[in-house]
């Protein structure tokens, strides 16, 4: 998203910071960046020989700041740390090293550190504020920014979705931005020349999320409709083992139990994400879901799921056909 545009700003203009930390959720777009800052290597060597990645994990931050000091045949190198913790609470290793280098960083290296979270208020994390370039890596949180962060991408392909067609595509195909990404690479190839992609598009190649599935899977149930939900299940279970699928309906029959009882007692919707630990799109969804189906349709389903998922860990019989008699007994009138 934006950080990636400002990596390939500072690739653009040749200014590289010496000292780089990026961190966050978003694995995927973090190794985007590190595509696009690596290609300013390669440039100034096609061999790919100024370019270190080496792990935390086994390296001291003594042994780091060396490997960063080396001077290459080329002016420039870039060294990468990844698995990194000591900008977090708790950190036992050495650091006066990488405090020392942060005063007096190599210039002709970029020093970059990879790390999954960080504490703003350690020493480290503020002596590398005044010498390098801090970005944190997060996935889109709400719907408007996942429709930008898609219609950004289309547009860097030479592609376009209208806005409802994009909901879709993000409901269908999920909220990471990995398979996103790779999917619009496929929709791109699969229209050719088009530039407009459309829903029929996406369903004829794009395949469904299995959130999306146990969606529908609970629709059919709220509907009491047997044959639809054996239909919604066995689609399920086609991309995903039965263990998994049991432990995403469990998930689910969990979450709408919570909105259940957050309806009961007078919540709304609004409080749910903080309620539930979830993100306000899937809120929104299970809130709506809740209210189609009744607290003891729920405590039988859930009942149902652990009794299934006892069976399953004990050997009782085939996961499909454990899974098909859970889901009838879903649909089953609850006096």
């Amino acid at each position: 998203m934006r950080e990636i545009e400002r990596i390939k700003e500072s690739v653009a203009r040749g200014k590289i910071p010496i000292v780089y930390l990026w961190y966050g959720e978003d694995r995927f777009l973090i190794q985007e960046g590190l595509k696009v800052l690596k290609s300013f290597y390669f440039m100034i060597d096609p061999s790919g020989s100024g370019i270190e990645q080496v792990s935390a994990k086994e390296l001291s931050p003594y042994i780091i700041v060396e490997r960063a000091n080396t001077m290459s045949f080329f002016a420039n190198r870039l060294v990468v740390v990844e698995d990194v913790t000591y900008f977090q609470d708790g950190q036992t290793a050495e650091l006066e090293p990488l405090l020392d280098y942060f005063a007096n960083p190599n210039p002709t290296t970029c020093l970059l550190f990879i790390a999954e979270s960080v504490h703003r208020g350690r020493k480290l994390y503020k002596a590398l504020v005044k010498t390098g370039e801090i970005m944190e890596f997060c996935a889109p949180k709400r719907p408007q920014e996942w429709l930008v962060w898609v219609q950004s991408e289309l547009k860097a392909r030479g592609k376009s979705m209208n806005t409802q067609v994009t909901a879709q595509f993000i409901e269908w195909t999920g909220r990471h931005t990995g398979v996103l990404y790779q999917e619009l690479d496929k929709l791109s190839v699969f229209v050719g020349e088009r530039q407009k992609i459309t829903l029929e598009d996406i369903k004829a190649i794009t395949p469904q999320s299995i959130e999306m599935s146990i969606f529908d899977l609970l629709d059919a149930v709220a509907g009491r409709s047997a044959a639809k939900s054996l239909q919604a299940l066995r689609a399920v279970l086609r991309k995903e083992p039965a263990l998994k699928v049991l432990g995403m309906l469990v998930r689910q029959v969990r979450l709408l139990l919570g909105c259940d009882s957050m309806r009961r007692h007078g919540g709304n919707v609004a409080e749910a994400p903080s309620v539930l630990g979830i993100s306000p799109y899937e809120a929104q969804k299970v809130w709506q879901q809740s209210a189609r189906l009744s607290t003891n349709q729920l405590s039988k389903a859930l009942s149902e799921c652990l009794n299934t998922d006892l069976a399953l860990k004990t050997g009782g019989g085939d996961p499909g056909l454990l899974l098909e008699i859970m889901i009838i007994k879903f649909c089953e009138k609850v006096s």
